[in-house]
């Protein structure tokens, strides 16, 4: 086979494996790389003007504490659609209490 058929036949079959992907419940992991994969086969297929160039995706930041609930529906149907992918939540450690001071006489 021909290398442009090659790779014209794996497009197609990781095409269908991503669409295969979409009913399954997938980990956090795996749903970001089904994503970057997703988003990479579809700048490559699609036909449009943008070629080979080359873009930065960057992460929005919301400051403050209000979130109206528009904000939460929003992010809830992003999550399911498998666009975000929530980091872990951890709580941060406990500090230890802090040292006295304790007077040193000197040795003699």
């Amino acid at each position: 086979m021909e290398k442009h058929k090659v790779l014209e036949r794996l497009l197609e079959e990781l095409q269908r494996f991503l669409k295969l992907l979409d009913a399954e419940k997938l980990s956090g992991n795996a749903t970001v790389q089904k994503s970057l994969l997703t988003d990479l086969l579809q700048s490559y297929t699609s036909n449009g003007s943008c070629g080979d160039e080359e873009y930065i995706y960057m992460n929005k930041v919301i400051v403050g504490n209000s979130k109206g609930p528009t904000d939460r529906d929003h992010r809830v149907e992003t999550e399911a659609n498998g666009k975000y992918a929530p980091g872990p939540q951890k709580s941060l450690p406990e500090l230890p209490p802090p040292r006295s001071v304790s007077s040193h006489r000197p040795v003699t």
